[in-house]
């Protein structure tokens, strides 16, 4: 199940997708701890394989998404 939340966020993000964290976590059945690790292995890999891409949060609301830092 953690792999294909992982990949179903990558996926989502990567695509343009906005993500709310509440929304995802109460569909999906799991905590809001349990997403921030998610985002966290997320954040890392694009560290390292997608360097265009920052991972962005709109605060207070919870929304992630990608922001191409080369336009």
């Amino acid at each position: 199940m953690k792999t294909q939340l992982v990949l179903t966020l990558y996926n989502l993000l990567l695509f343009g997708e906005r993500i709310d964290r509440k929304i995802f976590c109460q569909s999906n059945q799991i905590s809001e701890r349990t997403f921030y690790r998610y985002i966290k292995e997320i954040n890392i890999f694009i560290m390292h394989a997608k360097q265009n891409y920052v991972l962005m949060v709109d605060e207070p609301d919870g929304v992630y998404y990608f922001e191409n830092i080369n336009g």
